[in-house]
């Protein structure tokens, strides 16, 4: 190749490496607007059919995280196959479906059903942008990258609480559903278009560097020069045989079970305990995924630098943080609604830095190269058995405490703590090749 071939050919690379990036951001940022849509319009719910109760109510979400959990490892192992781009294409446009479907829901069990098969479909997701950033990069940036990309999940959240909170206000909690199953369409329709799984597929040669290449799974040319992939019973026994993949998985299982408690119950906790609106209440409950973002970001870039590529440090930390923070909201009277927006933004920044090493880096660092897509599926499965809790077992504890909240933040504390102790477990793991 020519000198001046060389950086030419790299900058094509750079300029693919971005492509990807962004239009993975922005699928899975949509993913949001068709899932914590129902954290908004829940309070709405609740009045419109009064015979529900709390736990009932949060048994929808629960539903979610059930089938979301077995789509995990389904999609996880079909991934291998066939790549991000066909599966989240068709994963798009199912939960653009679900999401037409349940604004027209007139009763609990058909709601029961919709979140379920949405729970089905966006299980194609993260594991797809993990299995495909880890394409497209070197073991060196991945930290900083998932870090980056991770904000498409903090970003989708804002912008559909910010949607559902002015649907629901202005058009009420139905349209907090059509409207965005609407957009994902057109989204999933570009995706299909223009991304590649691998740089293979983009006729570039490959850019992992953790031991064995990208295996092409559509059938590309080149797929001729790359090793055959992994049977799915090789990539189960790997994955389900890896001790440090375990601990990372009960860990999420805690940590998700925290996170989606915040997600699914801070709008109504603004509106029921601090008296705000359903859109302003929406409004301050964006300071979760807003300021989580930056705690992602900062969680990727301190893990690589400041740990030399130790993500467990790092984890154990923050939640420690996060445990501290979750007994500060028993203390905060009613009213009190901008104590109450700080203390979530916090929560937030230290909820997203973990969840994001946990269920991106940590995981790929850990995993086999080509079998990292069910790697993060299974602890992504985990981390949707967790959260479970989040929906049923947090209006359980509302309803039980006459809805009190101290005991479900004491509970919360709690929980984090456990996974806090599983990253001090691995404290010193890193990637393979790592010094």
């Amino acid at each position: 190749m020519p000198a001046t071939a060389a950086p030419a050919a790299g900058q094509h690379l750079r300029s693919w490496q971005l492509r990807t990036f962004w239009l993975l951001l922005s699928a899975y940022a949509a993913y949001y607007l068709c899932r914590v849509n129902f954290a908004v319009a829940q309070p709405l719910i609740l009045k419109e059919f009064p015979d529900l109760t709390n736990a009932q109510v949060g048994s929808i979400p629960s539903t979610y995280a059930i089938f979301y959990a077995i789509g995990q490892i389904v999609n996880g192992t079909l991934c291998e196959r066939f790549g991000a781009r066909r599966m989240m294409t068709v994963a798009l446009c199912f939960a653009a479906l679900t999401n037409l479907l349940f604004a027209f829901a007139t009763s609990f069990s058909m709601m029961l059903v919709l979140w379920a098969v949405n729970g089905c479909a966006q299980s194609a997701g993260w594991s797809l942008v993990v299995q495909t950033i880890a394409n497209w990069t070197t073991s060196q940036r991945r930290g900083v990258v998932i870090g980056l990309i991770s904000t498409c999940y903090t970003v989708g959240n804002v912008v559909s609480w910010l949607l559902a909170g002015q649907l629901c206000g202005s058009l009420g909690w139905r349209a907090a559903f059509w409207v965005p199953s609407l957009i994902l369409i057109p989204l999933a329709i570009v995706f299909y278009i223009f991304l590649r799984n691998s740089p293979e597929e983009a006729g570039f040669p490959p850019v992992r560097d953790d031991g064995l290449e990208h295996a092409p799974q559509t059938g590309n040319a080149s797929a001729t020069t790359s090793p055959a992939p992994l049977s799915t019973a090789e990539i189960l026994r790997i994955t389900f045989s890896n001790r440090i993949l375990w601990i990372l998985g009960i860990g999420f299982f805690c940590m998700n079970a925290v996170r989606y408690s915040f997600m699914n119950w801070s709008v109504q906790y603004m509106a029921d305990f601090q008296g705000r609106s359903i859109k302003g209440s929406a409004l301050t409950a964006v300071a979760i995924p807003l300021i989580g973002s930056l705690g992602a970001i900062s969680a990727g870039w301190m893990s690589d630098t400041w740990f030399g590529k130790r993500r467990a440090p790092v984890c154990a930390i923050m939640q420690i943080g996060l445990a501290v923070v979750c007994v500060g909201f028993t203390f905060v009277p009613r009213g009190e609604w901008i104590l109450a927006t700080a203390l979530l933004g916090l929560a937030g920044f230290l909820i997203y830095g973990p969840d994001m090493l946990m269920s991106g880096a940590a995981t790929i660092d850990v995993s086999h190269p080509r079998a990292a897509s069910i790697a993060t599926g299974f602890t992504m499965c985990l981390g949707a058995l967790g959260s479970i809790f989040s929906g049923a077992g947090v209006g359980w504890l509302k309803d039980l405490a006459k809805g009190d909240w101290n005991l479900v933040f004491y509970v919360l504390a709690g929980l984090v703590l456990v996974a806090a102790g599983f990253m001090i477990s691995i404290w010193n793991a890193r990637p393979k090749g790592a010094r």
